[in-house]
């Protein structure tokens, strides 16, 4: 894991780190979707997370961390193009209720 510097001006420290959740929701074309996806970088109030599904900015989302038996909504903030032809498109979400669903064991002090 790699934590961002206070210098970045967060509302809390990002780790980079691959952690295996399910989303759900709505995609951009109207359609409902479940799949098997992972976080990128996750905060106490977000998260980039790997998708195969094209979603649209405002769009609500259902993440489930399985490791903690955890679930929480968020909202898309931001879409993120592929980086190359095999990549899958990347997100920004920003949870409803910020808190550590991540099941971050020892979380950095300003995630209380």
């Amino acid at each position: 894991m790699v934590a961002d510097t206070p210098a970045n001006h967060r509302r809390s420290t990002r780790l980079t780190i691959a952690i295996p959740i399910f989303i759900s929701g709505t995609d951009a074309l109207g359609k409902e979707f479940r799949e098997s996806a992972h976080t990128l970088v996750v905060n106490k109030h977000g998260a980039k997370i790997v998708t195969v599904h094209q979603l649209a900015i405002g769009a609500e989302i259902m993440i489930e961390n399985p490791a903690v038996g955890g679930a929480a909504k968020a909202i898309v903030l931001a879409l993120g193009a592929p980086n190359g032809p095999a990549d899958l498109p990347e997100v920004i979400v920003q949870l409803y209720e910020a808190r550590n669903i991540w099941g971050i064991e020892f979380p950095p002090t300003d995630w209380d």
